[in-house]
């Protein structure tokens, strides 16, 4: 059975919001607090199908629900097409203005939910219409009291970082940051009082590291690290980063340990783990290239590639003890040119 609330948006009303829902088979349990964060392209593939059907173990079969901005999508139909056996019901609501977000019908839509995905599109609506509302209280409810699984792809696991990046206009090039720290797509640096995500504390969240096409002329590796300087130098503690290529899914559980799905080809499925050496950049200051050398040590990071079985072990206690993968340095002599990624050997 499905039930489809009427789209408020054609029928005039403030509230702006949409709701779609799908039953399966099977009744709610118990669930366990987990984490997905998702790279942002990869759909139909073994390893996108592992991470999910990971993830919808962690909630025992219980109600599945996709948030998500301008309208309802495909999520949860396909949720119920492929894995009705693992849930009770998959569910869409796009929340499209702050009264929406602040209605008590949605703030309870959201409470009820057993497992909460948050899906792509353009994370500055996110914090526009959902931070500092009902909302957002209700998601962080389903995180740190409730304790369901939460996952997120493209905009959605960048608003699950501690730190995000959320531009009104256009992104960010890593060019552009690295070759002008101070860049005016830059200013949309946000330290969140939004969403509390456990072990991702000091943490910005980075996706589709690795695409390049006609309308993306960069990967986006310089981005993070440029992203992680402005923020070193703002913040007294270290920094840390999760950066995902395209087909990497990183699986975190209630413990704090993630692994790594992907499609185990040799490109687009590896996730970096970064953290600051406490050097602060050497040189960072408008209209000038970016210097973060620290003798070639500026960032530490450990490379996962993703399997279908799920690879590595990392761990997001302590940013230290890891298998599985490859420890790399992250620096810049000089910009966007000057910008390397070596492995430690």
């Amino acid at each position: 059975m499905a039930i489809k609330l009427p789209d408020y948006r054609e029928a005039g009303d403030s509230n702006h919001f949409e709701y779609f829902v799908e039953y399966g088979k099977v009744n709610s349990s118990s669930t366990k607090p987990a984490i997905l964060l998702i790279g942002g392209a990869a759909r139909a593939t073994v390893g996108e199908d592992a991470a999910t059907t990971w993830f919808l173990k962690q909630a025992n079969r219980g109600d599945y629900l996709v948030l998500r901005c301008g309208g309802v999508g495909t999520q949860a139909q396909w949720i119920t097409d492929n894995y009705v056996d693992l849930i009770n019901s998959a569910a869409e609501l796009s929340i499209d203005s702050r009264e929406a977000a602040n209605n008590p019908e949605v703030v309870q839509i959201i409470k009820n939910a057993d497992a909460l995905y948050i899906a792509g599109g353009d994370q500055n609506k996110y914090e526009d219409y959902w931070e500092g509302t009902a909302t957002e209280d209700a998601i962080n409810y389903l995180i740190n009291d409730k304790k369901v699984p939460v996952g997120g792809t493209s905009a959605g696991m960048a608003i699950l970082g501690d730190y995000y990046y959320a531009p009104y206009n256009k992104g960010l090039l890593s060019s552009e940051i690295l070759d002008n720290p101070c860049h005016d797509n830059t200013q949309d640096i946000f330290h969140s009082n939004f969403l509390k995500i456990p072990y991702l504390k000091h943490v910005i969240t980075d996706t589709h590291l690795d695409r390049r096409n006609d309308n993306h002329p960069e990967t986006r590796y310089g981005r993070i690290f440029g992203l992680m300087a402005r923020i070193m130098v703002t913040e007294n503690h270290p920094v840390y980063g999760i950066g995902l290529e395209e087909g990497a899914f990183v699986a975190i559980d209630e413990k704090g340990i993630a692994q790594v799905f992907g499609n185990g080809s040799d490109k687009g499925q590896d996730a970096y783990f970064l953290q600051t050496n406490d050097a602060l950049p050497e040189k960072i200051k408008p209209g000038s290239p970016l210097i973060w050398d620290n003798k070639g040590r500026a960032v530490k990071v450990y490379k996962i590639q993703g399997t279908p079985e799920g690879s590595g072990s990392f761990d997001l206690n302590n940013w230290l003890t890891a298998s599985g993968g490859t420890w790399e340095y992250w620096y810049t002599t000089d910009g966007y040119s000057g910008f390397r990624q070596e492995r430690i050997k």
